[in-house]
């Protein structure tokens, strides 16, 4: 982990790098802004760059998070930045959320709801499409 603190705004520069293991398998780089107006409470914005595999598709995507840390536990709401999808993840979309607790995050579960442009519409939508 790189942080950086700034004394004048109370903001914390934080760069993490790290790997997910499961549904998802990728290298990902975070980069965050902190703001810490308590001792156990902060609240933070990030970008977060995966690289790697969702099923058998391979390629690269951005997640937004907008979250909060309080007493060493973080949760985070996620969002798919549109048009950030590259290679075979071109054209992903979708949400989720975050939590991390222990030194470093050491446990972390993330969920993350997705769907591609290229991924035809349920049977049901289609049926219901005039």
């Amino acid at each position: 982990m790189n942080e950086k603190f700034d004394h004048g705004t109370g903001f914390t520069k934080s760069q993490v790098n790290h790997r997910y293991e499961g549904d998802i398998e990728a290298e990902a780089r975070f980069e965050c802004i902190t703001y810490a107006p308590g001792a156990a409470l902060a609240k933070f914005v990030g970008l977060e760059f995966l690289s790697g595999r969702i099923g058998d598709r391979t390629g690269g995507f951005i997640l937004q998070h907008v979250g909060s840390i309080d007493a060493g536990r973080s949760e985070s709401v996620l969002n798919v930045l549109s048009g950030s999808g590259t290679g075979e993840l071109t054209g992903i979309k979708g949400h989720g959320r975050s939590t991390s607790s222990g030194a470093d995050g050491q446990s972390a579960h993330m969920l993350l709801e997705y769907s591609f442009d290229d991924t035809p519409p349920a049977p049901e939508a289609q049926r219901n499409t005039p």
